[in-house]
């Protein structure tokens, strides 16, 4: 293992940060001083859509970003870099289709959806696999970090796993979802800042852009694969299709991002949030990757893993700044910076938005149900308590998430198998008018099915993988001993559906449970089943306004709707056209009573 160590410049540049994000919650807690659960949870919907699109970037590069991706290329080459290129289908679809189906309906829990389309149940089961996905998901961005921070300083991981939870435990807790909001846009600037500094000081210490090419087209790095194999761990296709779907649960539907887009000060601001994550997540991955392209071209003839320098390829990139510019005091404490801005980004827009899900989902129906008159200061302040009682969950759950895999493998799998099923039920909802709450059950049932039984037997049977060579022919080291493994071939005792690629999880599970739930709603149909338009995607929106006649914009927006107010239990009908702040609280339902619909499970 490395002996390096920081200099006190590093913990400095390192410590500001920490003390930085603490200062931003206290002053939303002081100045905003939220007081009811729309301010706390939602910003009282009135935020600009450059921040929401910096919120969301952050959210979304963590730790598993910054040390997964170069870890990756490191490891197998750039084709994972070609995930960029399913950002054409991704982007447009959260922007065009989700974003405007679940703004306007004026939601807080994105599974309030399900309820209103299918029933309460599935609402619960949305809700429930959200929850599970996020705590596990969390745990790993804040296990990688401590773990590189480990790596390059010898500091115990248990101290980092504490200090990070504690430091964004204390100002989600205080600020709410504008202190995170606000944190996540200085942590974004943070974070991008770091990478590029690393690949500008690498690519220089290497020899340049055409160095690193030669050195990656030399070592077979470079190599792209068209096959359709869907056991082939990165193929074009794998990236292009398998990388779309496997990222679409945590842009459209998740609450983390939903959350973002609801706070939003109007529809065009959440979708023009969406158009600018675009750029600067191609930018983010792209400077991840070259970074993971510059370590490899740097190290080509002296491997750290084989050499011992390093117990996992997730270490890679810490190491490679400690060792190379480890002696340029202040740049590896930018670097720190960097990766802790993203697991604190990440964690507290986690901890926010599981907040909202528990009082929104569980809570609310609960007090509702029982006729509990509880004021909103009291919901706040339990939003509170909620929020910082799953951040020691978190802390607890990160110290086991060491036994997970490589940290980009992990997410790839747990997004694939909580999310993909999910994902495909809010599709069958909003493109078809016969999906139903027995097709949704059933399809989750068949989807979550699949998804664990490949996942888990992946996990006791480990598929053999693929991975180029690597070198320590060009090693300094007097003492440098390497021990030769015989390399018989082992044979594989798993099912061959256990070498489905990860990066295809998501995909397989989204399309079993819709094809299996659009079947059954067709073969058991629910004649009684009444679905509001507003539920439905509508696909003229896809079109150019003069294309769309505006006599079916005004027919509608004369049209009569029921909400609902999660509040006080009790529904209102109102004229779509009317302000929608004065129905903050307000939540569009179907035409049965929702005392009914949250009931017939």
């Amino acid at each position: 293992m490395s002996t390096l160590r920081f200099h006190v410049a590093d913990y400095a540049v390192f410590g500001l940060t920490l003390i930085f994000s603490m200062a931003v919650g206290i002053y939303h807690a002081v100045v905003s001083k939220p007081s009811t659960t729309k301010e706390y949870l939602l910003a009282s919907r009135k935020m600009m859509s450059i921040p929401v699109a910096l919120s969301l970037l952050a959210s979304f590069m963590s730790g598993i970003t910054i040390l997964g991706v170069p870890s990756e290329i490191y490891t197998f080459g750039i084709q994972y870099w070609l995930v960029v290129v399913s950002y054409i289908i991704l982007f447009p679809t959260v922007a065009l289709i989700f974003v405007p189906t679940l703004y306007e309906l004026g939601l807080t829990s994105s599974y309030e959806y399900l309820e209103r389309r299918f029933s309460f149940g599935i609402r619960i089961i949305g809700t429930t696999l959200f929850i599970f996905y996020t705590l596990f998901y969390m745990a790993i961005v804040t296990y990688g970090p401590s773990l590189a921070l480990q790596s390059v300083t010898g500091l115990p991981i248990w101290v980092s796993i504490l200090s990070i939870g504690v430091v964004c435990t204390f100002y989600t807790t205080i600020g709410g979802i504008r202190a995170v909001i606000w944190n996540d846009v200085f942590q974004a600037v943070v974070m991008l800042a770091g990478l590029v500094t690393v690949v500008i000081v690498g690519t220089s210490k290497v020899g340049g852009v055409s160095r690193v090419m030669s050195v990656l087209r030399d070592n077979n790095r470079t190599d792209i694969s068209f096959s359709f194999d869907p056991r082939e761990r990165t193929t074009f296709w794998v990236m292009f299709i398998g990388g779309a779907f496997a990222i679409l649960p945590l842009w459209s539907v998740n609450q983390t991002a939903v959350q973002r887009f609801l706070s939003a000060k109007s529809l065009k601001d959440a979708q023009r949030s969406v158009w600018l994550a675009l750029p600067l997540s191609f930018v983010a991955v792209s400077l991840c990757s070259i970074c993971g392209a510059v370590i490899f071209a740097y190290y080509a003839g002296c491997d750290p893993k084989s050499r011992k320098a390093i117990t996992s390829s997730d270490q890679v990139l810490p190491y490679f700044v400690m060792d190379v510019i480890g002696h340029l005091h202040g740049l590896p404490g930018v670097f720190l910076a960097c990766l802790f801005s993203g697991t604190l980004s990440t964690l507290s827009s986690g901890l926010n938005s599981l907040a909202a899900v528990f009082l929104e989902d569980f809570i609310k129906p609960f007090v509702n149900h029982r006729n509990f008159n509880i004021s909103e200061i009291k919901l706040t302040q339990l939003s509170k308590f909620i929020a910082a009682l799953l951040g020691l969950i978190t802390v607890g759950l990160s110290f086991s998430a060491g036994s997970l895999g490589t940290i980009l493998q992990s997410f790839y799998q747990i997004s694939g198998v909580a999310g993909g099923p999910v994902v495909a039920v809010y599709s069958m909802g909003m493109f078809t008018k016969f999906a139903n709450k027995k097709g949704a059950y059933i399809g989750l049932a068949s989807g979550l099915t699949f998804g664990l039984f490949v996942a888990i037997g992946a996990k006791i049977h480990k598929p053999p993988l693929s991975i180029p060579k690597v070198s320590i022919d060009q090693c300094s080291e007097a003492n440098l001993t390497l021990t030769v493994a015989n390399k018989t071939k082992r044979i594989y005792d798993g099912l061959d559906i256990y070498k489905i690629s990860p990066f295809w999880y998501s995909f397989y599970c989204f399309f079993i449970t819709f094809i299996v739930g659009l079947l059954v709603s067709f073969l058991w149909k629910d004649n009684e089943q009444h679905v509001d338009p507003r539920l439905l995607f509508k696909w003229k929106r896809l079109l150019p306004a003069k294309f769309t006649g505006m006599n079916d914009v005004q027919d509608e927006q004369d049209e009569k709707i029921v909400l609902h107010d999660q509040d006080s239990g009790k529904q209102q009908s109102v004229n779509a056209t009317e302000d929608k702040r004065k129905h903050d609280s307000m939540v569009l339902v179907n035409s049965s009573p929702v005392e009914e619909m949250s009931t017939n499970l």
